[in-house]
């Protein structure tokens, strides 16, 4: 029998990690509710449809990207070099370490032309990947150069999340990693 109270940190939790592996389409707020131990009914107490629930997963995971990069990022007395091995660890975290790869592309994928209701904040999170990495490499390139060398690095790293999933290879993330570090440090 599912137990009752469970607090609403602990219940989205529990279904980023299985949005990631089933999306959005593929996960009724039954299976979700099931999943967090819950009652349908209490899981609607938080969310009162799937569309609020998504929006709460991809705004948490945006504001836990967005906080731990720019804390990188802006860390006065750390190096380049010290800011891409921050940067490195926290993309392995969390497009590594995690089955599913990256949650917002995974999102985007399987709704932008079928419900674009969550093309906002998928938008928001990956304007804010550029423009970090984009502030990663104005130590060295033009800010011309390094908005074009940003946005190809984004979309390097989520091609290599994707490529890592559909061959179960981490290389291919890795390999991506490696040539944002390589780009930014001008090696």
């Amino acid at each position: 029998m599912p137990k009752t109270k469970t607090s609403k940190e602990e219940v989205l939790n529990k279904i980023i990690p299985i949005l990631r592996v089933r999306g959005v389409q593929n996960s009724s707020m039954n299976e979700l509710a099931k999943a967090c131990g819950i009652q349908k009914s209490h899981f609607y107490y938080y969310f009162n449809s799937k569309e609020a629930l998504i929006k709460e997963v991809l705004s948490i995971v945006y504001s836990y990207f967005n906080y731990n990069i720019f804390k990188i990022i802006d860390h006065k007395s750390l190096t380049l070099p010290d800011k891409i091995t921050k940067v490195k660890h926290l993309m392995e975290k969390l497009f590594k370490a995690s089955d599913g790869g990256c949650i917002m592309a995974n999102t985007a994928l399987e709704t932008i032309h079928l419900n674009p209701t969550y093309k906002k904040e998928i938008q928001s999170f990956f304007s804010d990947f550029i423009k970090g990495v984009q502030r990663l490499l104005e130590s060295n390139y033009t800010s011309q150069e390094s908005i074009v060398l940003a946005e190809q690095i984004v979309q390097d790293i989520e091609g290599g999340i994707l490529l890592t999933q559909v061959y179960t290879d981490p290389k291919y993330l890795n390999n991506a990693i490696a040539r944002m570090e390589k780009i930014i440090l001008k090696q």
